[in-house]
């Protein structure tokens, strides 16, 4: 691992973000710079996994990375900045094939101040669904359980915690009649509690239309460029009494207008999404 100066004589330089590994994903083939131009693409941590791109000589890795991370104090998910793993620094390096990966830390933080790999998932995300799983197979003392990489205890307190709120586990940490049915649910278990309660309320349609508007990337599109004029547009749909009735009216609008890819756009809304 040594380190390089960049060159100088780059000349004509296009930029690209993210979109040219989703199209790579997607079997689509990435178009190619054009003569005397360079082809640069600014990447979040998909890049790593992603399939190597033809033309990629050099990849710059600032070895940081986001990750999703759960907060059992707070009880919400957050993505934070983190240092990588070797593990993903060696993934990165690998996008260039046999071209240069240029490091933006030296030798020694790669050695002493990276963990070996990634921290597993089940350490860092909420394990509603993991504590509903088990309880469904008649585990009891989960604080005790085998795990291959254990959970923090907070995390799995806190996920029980929630589970009693929600009314799926009773006092003594066993399933209630609706913790049966909230487990064939493949969703976070609030998700699956709002569709067994629009079930029993007559308002399915609306609630299975939130719960799926939950369960994607956010349907909003916020260019920088135009940041003012997409605040302006997302304003014109919001309803006061709930971010949930904001995300369907926003449904309900794009419907009344045929599903419309253009509506869409004009709306600053991702069609994709």
């Amino acid at each position: 691992m040594q380190q390089a100066s960049l060159p100088l004589s780059l000349g004509n330089v296009c930029s690209f973000t993210n979109a040219i590994f989703l199209q790579a994903r997607s079997n689509s083939t990435p178009k190619k710079a054009k003569d005397g131009a360079h082809k640069c693409i600014v990447a979040t941590n998909i890049a790593e996994t992603s399939l190597t791109v033809d033309g990629i000589f050099y990849v710059i890795d600032t070895g940081y990375g986001k990750m999703k991370v759960y907060n059992p104090r707070m009880g919400m998910d957050a993505l934070q900045v983190f240092p990588i793993s070797q593990a993903a620094a060696n993934q990165r390096a690998g996008r260039t094939g046999p071209g240069t990966c240029y490091r933006l830390y030296t030798e020694s933080a790669y050695l002493n101040e990276m963990l070996a790999s990634p921290v597993p998932e089940i350490q860092r995300t909420n394990l509603g669904n993991l504590v509903l799983l088990l309880k469904s197979l008649k585990v009891e003392n989960l604080l005790n359980f085998d795990f291959i990489d254990p959970p923090p205890r907070d995390n799995i307190l806190n996920s029980m915690y929630q589970l009693l709120m929600l009314g799926a586990l009773n006092n003594a940490g066993r399933l209630t009649e609706l913790g049966w049915k909230m487990v064939e649910f493949p969703l976070d278990p609030p998700l699956a509690k709002m569709l067994l309660m629009g079930e029993h309320f007559g308002c399915l349609e609306e609630v299975l239309t939130i719960v799926s508007m939950l369960s994607v990337p956010s349907v909003f599109f916020r260019p920088k460029d135009r940041a003012e004029e997409s605040d302006a547009a997302r304003e014109r749909f919001f309803v006061p009494e709930s971010d949930h009735l904001t995300l369907y009216n926003v449904y309900q609008q794009w419907k009344q207008h045929d599903y419309r890819g253009d509506w869409c756009n004009d709306h600053f809304f991702k069609l994709k999404v």
